[in-house]
């Protein structure tokens, strides 16, 4: 499994349970809007996280997700995602 850079894995780190992306890039401590979602955007990709809900609508989703409104949605780790922090936990 690849390394994953400090942001991604701060951010893969909080998504043990639902978050929604302002929650996100709160805890992040990554001041621009745009690089989390990018970094979300390219954990979607490689499948580390998986977008949730709508939370306007309230309605589930797994794989469809608007990209421009991440603000509109909670993400949560996929199975490759928790995999990746038992290993780092292992290394620890």
């Amino acid at each position: 499994m690849d390394e994953l850079n400090p942001l991604a894995e701060k951010i893969i780190s909080m998504l043990i349970f639902e978050e929604n992306f302002n929650h996100i890039l709160d805890e992040s401590g990554e001041k621009r809007k745009s690089v989390v979602q990018d970094e979300v955007k390219q954990l979607i990709a490689t499948d580390y996280v998986k977008p949730t809900a709508n939370i306007e609508t309230g309605r589930r989703s797994s794989i469809h997700y608007d990209s421009d409104k991440m603000q509109d949605y909670s993400f949560q780790l996929t199975g490759k995602g928790m995999k990746y922090l038992e290993l780092k936990l292992k290394k620890i």
